[in-house]
């Protein structure tokens, strides 16, 4: 499964591990997301022309486009999974509908439902534009799947064959090794960073992985090795929506372990380079409590540092400068309990950590 350059072919993801592209800073943010489970193939006009999605699916998503083009926020992501014998009932259609808390957060919420395949056009419609009708489809409701954890692996070659020839391997093992009552394992359509194949999100914590190989999966599905054999693998978190915020989240994961994906999390920009279209630097914030209900606060300074010029698409010849940064300064907080007691000011200054990475 390994990515190994192919003869004649120049896989823009091969190309990317060899110019040593960093992942960090790349995860797509969404505030909500829907999941579909949509029957193969998944061509080129699938999002324009009513066949695979339905007619609804098709005028929702040209509804987002047009107020984003008014200057609306585009804050939504629509995903298909392909049916799986073993999770799939023929003539429905499974529908995974993730949403965030407005405030600190570790993992997004998800409602699942399993609608006869006719209605679940109406029924995406309905979730984003007529909530009043929602009652009709609480009897497809699925809640023990609720907590259930997804792993979607992007296997979409007609995006870009680095997906189908790398992802499609790394589906199948996941698929075949660890997939489990509470946990499945999907193929899904695009979602940005082919050049990062093979390429995953791990739901519903909304954690993007990069250049996956079965030992780094084994690692993301247990969460039991040393964080630093990830750090090169990690694209980001969606929770934050600033690439540079993403870049100083990882440091602040690779300082904390595995336990830093369960706190509640939010994350700010103080200050930042002028250049917002290509910003030099940024100073950042993240709040968090822990699972015990300690508080805590990260600041960063995150820079750029270079630019590394790959092809971001295997058919295309045309390259793409992609910046890379560095978290130059990373300090911790005091922290506090959620107690109501106060402490000292010499124990806060105590227990301030400043760590230069």
């Amino acid at each position: 499964m390994g990515n190994q350059p192919t003869a004649g072919k120049e896989y823009c993801n091969v190309l990317a591990i060899q110019s040593g592209l960093d992942p960090a800073g790349h995860a797509g943010y969404f505030e909500d997301a829907i999941v579909i489970e949509t029957p193969l193939p998944w061509k080129h006009e699938m999002y324009d022309t009513a066949g695979a999605l339905p007619q609804a699916l098709i005028d929702l998503l040209a509804l987002w486009l047009e107020r984003y083009r008014a200057g609306q926020p585009y804050n939504h992501r629509l995903l298909m999974i392909a049916p799986d014998p073993e999770y799939s009932r023929k003539g429905y259609r499974r529908v995974m509908f993730y949403t965030r808390d407005a405030g600190p957060f570790a993992q997004y919420a998800k409602r699942e439902y399993l609608l006869p395949k006719d209605l679940f056009g109406p029924f995406a419609l309905a979730l984003y534009e007529a909530r009043h009708m929602l009652a009709q489809y609480e009897q497809y409701r699925t809640p023990e799947t609720d907590a259930t954890r997804d792993i979607l692996v992007c296997t979409h070659g007609t995006v870009d064959v680095a997906c189908a020839k790398f992802g499609y391997p790394l589906y199948r093992h996941l698929r075949n090794t660890y997939a489990a009552e509470h946990l499945r394992v999907w193929r899904v359509s695009h979602f940005g960073g082919h050049l990062f194949a093979p390429t995953l999100v791990d739901m519903p914590t909304a954690h993007y992985w990069a250049y996956v190989e079965e030992e780094q999966a084994q690692q993301i599905i247990e969460r039991n090795a040393p964080v630093a054999a990830l750090r090169g693998h990690y694209r980001g978190w969606s929770g934050v929506d600033y690439g540079l915020l993403q870049v100083a989240e990882r440091e602040m994961w690779q300082r904390e372990g595995w336990a830093w994906f369960d706190y509640l999390k939010s994350g700010e920009v103080l200050a930042q380079d002028t250049n917002e279209a290509a910003p030099q630097w940024a100073d950042v914030q993240m709040t968090y409590r822990t699972l015990d209900g300690t508080e805590g606060i990260y600041t960063a300074h995150v820079e750029l540092t270079h630019r590394i010029a790959t092809k971001y698409s295997t058919e295309e010849a045309e390259t793409h400068a992609y910046p890379q940064y560095a978290v130059t300064k990373l300090e911790k907080q005091a922290s506090r309990e959620r107690n109501g007691s106060q402490h000292s000011a010499q124990q806060a200054l105590e227990k301030q950590l400043a760590v230069k990475v």
